[in-house]
């Protein structure tokens, strides 16, 4: 299930950053007082009673582009309608009505979209009498707050919920086995897409960057149903100039949240980078399972010790994440990318994979009898009982007297014990530890 998706948007200065910190719970975006600051966007997952959506906190518009404002404006509001389920237009109570809020206003209203008019820097009590004028923006009522003390911003966070109850993206394919292509553009995505499907769906170019959106493609293979998305490349975020290719990362992100296994690419000539590790650990984090594939392994010069010498370079590289299964692969060569699908199906089916309370309890107690957590605070810890609770993604909880006090090298010990029992290949865990 993909989250809905929010974006604030609003000329420079009326408080978007601060806003988007202050509804994520956190400081995630620059806040400062020279316009523009917001270069490279920011979304981040909000959860609140219960419902999740994802935050996008877009840019201003800068005073050097005075002279293209109007286009500029057009675009990224466009962009930011033409992707979110809902907007917030964001106004400085303080400032009053301008030029550009009432084209913003204008797009919004034209654009049919589920829009909320939030007018910021409301303090207290007496900047309540400044809200009213901003009912001429044609927007219904606006809403007061003050994103810098978080005044009024839980009841935003309720009305921001009721909007978006109803734009929770269902998977209408939920027996298929669903496989995100992800990675840095042109390391050969669409080109492996359209080789398993065995037509054209998608389009192959040499240029980075060619497919912008999401494309879903049905798979019949070993009398099993895939749905394949194909997505668009992802790019540094130092190099992120077109508001597009923002977009183009934030429905990589959705794919992700939609997939059961990521497949991430990666061109075996290059590497891995940071930007592909930060998506990895993205991946990780949503508990999906992951398929590393190296392609372009025909450009590679062989002998007996490459495989093992590049399979231990990519394995530290991963560190954590060292659970991710590697196969090299050659798309140009139409090699093992078959075998790719299966290491997929097979990752798909460890994330349902279910152990007996009765075999974890014989596997770990004795483990636990013989290295016992390290006392904390003067206390004597002890794990009197473990069990899965939970499958896709499988989740075991760890029963303790002081669960608090587990140091997260034990954790990682038990983790690491468990994998080597049980495999659970591609497939993070959540090890949860509770009081008995």
């Amino acid at each position: 299930m993909g989250q809905p998706i929010v974006a604030i948007v609003g000329r420079p200065n009326v408080g978007k950053s601060t806003l988007f910190n202050r509804l994520i719970g956190r400081r995630k975006a620059i806040v400062d007082d020279q316009p523009g600051v917001t270069r490279d966007r920011n979304y981040d997952s909000v959860t609140w009673n219960g419902q999740q959506f994802m935050l996008v906190d877009t840019g201003g518009y800068m005073p050097k582009a005075k002279k293209i404002i109007d286009q500029a404006i057009k675009e990224q509001v466009e962009i930011a309608i033409d992707e979110a389920d809902v907007v917030i237009l964001l106004v400085d109570a303080r400032t009053g009505i301008t030029d550009v809020d009432e084209k913003m206003a204008l797009t919004l209203r034209h654009s049919g979209k589920d829009t909320l008019l939030v007018v910021n820097k409301v303090d207290d009590m007496r900047d309540e009498s400044e809200v009213g004028q901003f009912y001429n923006l044609g927007l219904e009522e606006p809403y007061p707050v003050s994103a810098m003390t978080g005044r009024q911003s839980g009841d935003l966070l309720d009305v921001v919920v009721g909007s978006v109850k109803k734009y929770a993206v269902q998977d209408k394919d939920d027996n298929m086995i669903k496989l995100a292509v992800i990675g840095r553009e042109n390391v050969g995505k669409s080109s492996l897409v359209n080789t398993l499907l065995e037509q054209t769906r998608s389009i192959v170019t040499e240029i980075p960057g060619t497919t912008r959106d999401p494309i879903d493609s049905k798979l019949m293979y070993k009398k099993r149903e895939y749905l394949l998305i194909d997505t668009a490349g992802l790019k540094r975020k130092s190099r992120i100039k077109e508001n597009v290719l923002f977009y183009s990362n934030l429905r990589t992100f959705r794919s992700i949240q939609r997939a059961d296994v990521v497949i991430y690419m990666v061109d075996i000539n290059e590497g891995l980078s940071r930007q592909d590790a930060i998506i990895l650990n993205e991946a990780a984090s949503q508990h999906k399972g992951v398929v590393l594939l190296l392609n372009k392994w025909d450009l590679i010069e062989k002998d007996h010790k490459t495989i093992e010498e590049y399979k231990k370079k990519y394995t530290d590289r991963l560190g954590v994440l060292r659970f991710i299964p590697q196969i090299y692969i050659s798309v140009l060569n139409k090699q093992r990318l078959y075998k790719a699908l299966d290491l997929a199906t097979f990752v798909y089916e460890e994330r349902q994979k279910r152990i007996s309370t009765s075999e974890l309890n014989d596997f770990f107690l004795p483990l636990i009898k013989e290295k016992t957590p390290p006392a904390a605070r003067g206390k004597e810890i002890k794990i009197n009982y473990v069990s899965q609770v939970k499958t896709k993604p499988p989740v075991f909880v760890f029963y303790s007297n002081y669960p608090d006090l587990i140091i997260e090298s034990y954790q990682r010990f038990l983790e690491n014990r468990l994998r080597a029992k049980y495999g659970f290949i591609g497939a993070p865990l959540i090890m949860s530890f509770r009081k008995k």
